[in-house]
């Protein structure tokens, strides 16, 4: 399966250039699965009580439609971050969509910084689907920092885990690298670059896109300031081999009973 991992600098509020931008960066692309980044029509750096509500929309809503139409151009598979707004109040979500519509749907878990003014924390958890052989979860941005996210997906069947991010911290493209180790995975970040700057407050975006291996390897990648889509080709059955060495198993040698599976107070 080839997939794509797209980077681009989104400007906060501005979500009819931003999708036009995505649009020229994803026109004639040859890849089955398609990774954008977090929010990427409507930028990041929410700081006014009255943006986000202005700037989400519900599932349903004219994104979905508009980047479906994109996947049955490209007869693929595209993944997107946007701002949910539903009756319970207002999402940092991400939606895959196939040529025929909707394919998985996620609510952001695990919320960095001051998303979680804006936003609610997502209480779905964490599905697998597959698409054209290939089985695929979804975690979006600050969810790299809980193993616990990956190894959910990778429990679930995940052969490639793609992951819409607008991160901040360096080192997030590293710890990747440990993740698609420790799960047999491949892993597609799809990160954005750039400032952005409002009311006091400044974020730097690290771009560095990239797609990891199960070995470990970077397959490809961005650089820190740069607009660009990289292709590469998986094979969904190195994910699914989980034998190490002829007498380890990733999954076998785990030994549940031994872990403590709640912190200590600090």
């Amino acid at each position: 399966m080839r997939v794509a991992v797209v980077q681009f600098s989104p400007r906060f509020g501005e979500v009819d250039a931003n999708l036009r931008r995505t649009e020229e960066l994803i026109q004639g692309l040859d890849a089955e699965v398609v990774v954008l980044p977090e929010l990427f029509q409507t930028g990041y750096l929410f700081t006014r009580r009255e943006e986000l509500p202005r700037l989400a929309e519900p599932l349903d809503g004219p994104t979905r439609d508009l980047v479906t139409s994109w996947a049955r151009d490209l007869d693929a598979a595209i993944v997107y971050g946007f701002a949910e707004a539903t009756p319970q109040g207002c999402f940092n979500s991400a939606a895959l969509v196939g040529p025929e519509g909707l394919l998985s749907h996620y609510r952001k878990i695990h919320l960095f910084d001051r998303e979680k003014l804006w936003f609610e924390p997502g209480t779905m958890g964490f599905s697998v689907i597959e698409f054209r052989g290939v089985r695929m979860g979804i975690m979006v941005c600050f969810d790299w920092r809980f193993p616990e996210a990956a190894r959910s997906l990778a429990f679930l069947g995940a052969d490639l885990i793609v992951h819409p991010s607008n991160l901040v911290l360096p080192w997030c493209p590293d710890a990747m690298i440990t993740r698609a180790l420790e799960n047999n995975v491949f892993i597609a970040t799809s990160d954005r670059w750039g400032v952005e700057a409002k009311d006091g407050v400044e974020l730097r975006f690290i771009g560095r896109s990239q797609v990891v291996s199960p070995r470990g390897e970077r397959l490809a990648t961005l650089g820190e300031a740069e607009d660009g889509v990289i292709v590469v080709d998986i094979d969904p059955a190195l994910a699914r081999d989980k034998q190490v060495t002829e007498h380890n198993h990733l999954y076998g040698d785990r030994s549940p009973a031994l872990y403590v599976g709640t912190p200590l107070e600090h």
